[in-house]
Formats: structure tokens, C-alpha cells, sequence
């Protein structure tokens, strides 16, 4: 009776380490994500690409698959995230940023490729920046973490980390993004919130 009894506890166990594993699954492929980069302005095709590779593999690191496309989002695609790459910043316009993003708006990134392309790290930076600024997005928060490719400001060491390697999530910010990936896209994206939050460095040397 006690060998019967072991067994049918054991059986209950695998069942419902299968029934986790199921919906584990179902909550990866969820966990998409689509984002349009904007063509408008000139940046090397090789700069551009090692970015994605780089930016793609941060997220694929927590799970998370980057779909790029070029262009623009159609209105329908609610979920879909627009980064514009632009030129030609003014000075006093978000002095010190790299780029910016409207997470309560939860669509549309700024990067600043001319604050960026000089930079000896381009690519890289180019890929966290853009790396930040989805996460903003993906959170649908202006909250930054005291570590990691969140960090408010990146300082030296971060950049001559980021040289060897890509910046991590820390744990609260993966958790953050899972959360709200579950409900993101069942209601429209307040557009007219345009609370900005942004990149930035703690040197002023870019």
C-alpha cells in the first residue's frame, strides 16, 4: 500500500512538472516582440546589423525574441515598437542623451545616431541604447535600476564592460518585462501620455 502510495505521488509530480513545462512554453512564445527601425537617415548596414545581432541576443538571453523589421508600424499593429534613428540634434535638446523613449505612450524611440556614430564603441552602444530604451517600453515605466544595461547613467566601467560583453538584466527588471508582456497590446497605447525617459552617460566626454 505504501509502495502504492509513492508511486501515485510520484506520477502527480510529473504530471504537473509537465503541465509547468507546457505553460512555460506557451509563455515563451509569447514573449515576441516586433520592432520597426526606421531607414531614414544614413548608418552603415554592418554598424546597423552587428547591433541587432547584439540587442537580439541580450533579449534572447531572458527569453525574449526580437523580430526586426524596416519602416513603420501600421496603426493595427498595436504592439509593435517604432524606433527613428535621427540626426542633426540640437545641442540644448536633451543635452547628454543618447536617445529617449515614451514608455507610457508604449510605441515610439528616439536614438540620436549622430550623438552615437563617433563613439569607438558605435555598435555596441547602438545596441544597448536600443536595448534600454525597448525595455522602457516593454515595462511601460520610466524606471531605472541601480545596475545592469538599466542603469539611469552608464559610467566608464560600464562601457569598458559593455566592450567585452553586453550589460545584463538584473532579475527585477526580466520579471518587470514578463509581467507586463502578458497584458501588453489588450489595450490601445496611451498616445497622448509623452512622459520622455532617456539614455544617458556620466561623463560628459561621448
Amino acid at each position: 500500500m505504501r509502495a502504492l502510495r509513492i508511486a501515485a505521488v510520484l506520477m502527480a509530480a510529473l504530471q504537473g512538472v509537465g503541465t509547468g513545462a507546457s505553460a512555460q512554453g506557451k509563455s515563451e512564445q509569447k514573449r515576441q516582440v516586433t520592432v520597426y527601425l526606421s531607414d531614414s537617415i544614413t548608418v552603415p548596414a554592418i554598424v546597423k546589423a552587428q547591433a541587432k545581432a547584439i540587442a537580439s541576443d541580450m533579449f534572447a538571453g531572458i527569453g525574449v525574441a526580437m523580430h526586426w523589421k524596416s519602416g513603420r508600424p501600421s496603426p493595427s499593429e498595436t504592439e509593435a515598437i517604432a524606433i527613428e534613428l535621427v540626426t542633426d540634434t540640437p545641442e540644448t535638446y536633451q543635452p547628454g542623451a543618447w536617445a529617449f523613449a515614451l514608455p507610457y505612450e508604449g510605441v515610439h524611440i528616439r536614438i540620436f545616431w549622430d550623438r552615437i556614430k563617433a563613439d569607438p564603441l558605435a555598435r555596441q552602444l547602438l545596441a544597448h541604447v536600443m536595448v534600454h530604451e525597448i525595455t522602457h517600453i516593454l515595462q511601460g515605466v520610466a524606471q531605472h535600476s541601480a545596475e545592469g544595461v538599466m542603469k539611469a547613467r552608464w559610467s566608464d566601467q560600464d562601457r569598458r564592460a559593455m566592450a567585452r560583453s553586453p550589460l545584463h538584466f538584473p532579475p527585477d527588471d526580466v520579471e518587470m518585462i514578463y509581467q507586463r508582456m502578458e497584458t501588453r497590446g489588450i489595450h490601445a497605447p496611451k498616445r497622448a501620455v509623452q512622459k520622455l525617459t532617456s539614455t544617458t552617460v556620466e561623463v560628459a566626454a561621448q
